[in-house]
């Protein structure tokens, strides 16, 4: 009994003990772009996604508004003819971050619509060895965000209904299992993503990696408290209540499961999650033959899309480290003009791609989330979506 007990207060101390950490980087205004850069792929090659990405030219895509926030959109101005794509924003943090990191976005406004998957997010180098940690991630008209962690196949990494206040989904983080879905924790609060997000206006996300665990925050906006202002020059987690989300160290081993993480931010099409006929059954079902690309992506989109965008306040990075641990040195997402520039975007044959690796990572839902249905009652699609997931497992998300 005592043991037991000893146990119980051992998991206790790991689940809570946190660190202030002092502010290492910040990115709002004119000046957010210069904390990342663009992906090398021109196309979404990891979800089997209908998206170009966006580029320096789609300045009416990537901007910054009169209110210094900043916009990350889908075009739903241009006519997408059948067989092309439609332009979306993709970012990578120029620095990769170690063990002792705090990621918080604060933003006003999430993209939501039918075929629309953002997520806000972390990956390790080799995908998935390097491990991932999905921060924000929901599909279509999804009212509360999903988190989730992936780990490399044949890990030994989990997750318990134990001091948190979201819905368990998935236990098991190795990306082998459940179709890839990894460890799923969902949100509770329905202002944590889609129209209750932008009605609420808004709120912060927070993400800890430390070496007790990963734990992630949602605050909707009439909660933020002083703290969180952007101009923050550090952060005491213990001091933002219960998370949503917390994987434990004495279930996973976060040190070496997960190498330095580069933030990532996107928006895709369609694909492997947004696309599967189950989730578009859920308020955006298709009529017929038709599917996610032929109904919504390709003609004239411009109410499909009207939601499609990020508006964030800012992205602050809280460290124990004194510098990043990589900088990594590519095409620099530089400043762009406002939302009246001139957008020079070109049209591109529609490319044939295949699932490889990457977002696949979480299809699946889990009757506890708020998301309907199982792995189980998903049929055919779950199948073929679990097989390319296996087919491609192992290649550099990057």
């Amino acid at each position: 009994m005592l043991i037991a007990l000893a146990t119980i207060v051992v998991l206790c101390i790991q689940q809570t003990k946190a660190t202030v950490y002092p502010l290492v980087e910040s990115w709002h205004g004119v000046d957010f772009f210069n904390g990342f850069r663009f992906p090398p792929e021109t196309y979404d090659n990891t979800t089997n996604g209908d998206t170009f990405w966006a580029t320096p030219q789609n300045t009416s895509l990537l901007y910054t508004t009169p209110a210094n926030t900043t916009i990350l959109k889908v075009d739903n101005a241009t006519v997408v003819p059948y067989l092309q794509k439609r332009y979306a924003p993709k970012l990578f943090s120029k620095t990769a971050y170690d063990i002792g990191t705090v990621w918080v976005m604060d933003a006003v406004h999430l993209p939501y619509g039918c075929s629309v998957w953002p997520a806000f997010w972390t990956q390790g180098p080799k995908w998935p060895e390097g491990g991932e940690i999905d921060i924000v991630e929901g599909v279509n008209g999804q009212k509360t965000n999903m988190i989730a962690l992936h780990t490399a196949n044949g890990s030994s990494c989990s997750t318990t209904n134990t001091t948190m206040t979201g819905n368990l989904g998935y236990p098991h983080c190795d990306n082998t299992l459940n179709y890839g879905s990894g460890c799923t924790v969902f949100d509770k609060n329905e202002n944590s993503f889609g129209a209750g997000f932008a009605a609420a206006g808004g709120g912060v996300y927070i993400a800890e990696w430390a070496k007790e665990g990963i734990r992630v925050w949602f605050l909707t906006r009439s909660s933020v408290p002083d703290s969180l202002k952007r101009e923050a020059s550090s952060l005491d987690t213990s001091t933002l209540g219960t998370p949503v989300a917390v994987y434990s160290s004495s279930s996973c081993d976060v040190e070496s499961l997960f190498g330095p993480q580069t933030l990532t931010i996107n928006i895709a099409l369609c694909g492997a999650f947004a696309g599967l006929p189950s989730q578009l059954e859920q308020g955006c079902a298709l009529q017929g033959n038709a599917t996610c690309y032929t109904t919504y992506v390709i003609n004239d989109a411009a109410a499909t899309y009207a939601n499609a965008y990020f508006e964030i306040n800012y992205i602050n990075v809280y460290s124990s480290h004194p510098s990043p641990i990589t900088t990594i040195s590519s095409s620099t997402a530089t400043p762009f003009p406002s939302q009246t520039a001139t957008e020079t975007t070109a049209t591109a044959k529609k490319e044939a791609t295949s699932v490889k690796s990457g977002k696949a990572g979480t299809w699946s839902t889990n009757p506890a989330g708020t998301l309907e249905g199982s792995a189980t009652t998903y049929g055919l699609d779950w199948v073929l979506m679990g097989l390319g997931l296996l087919m491609g497992v192992g290649i550099d998300r990057l």
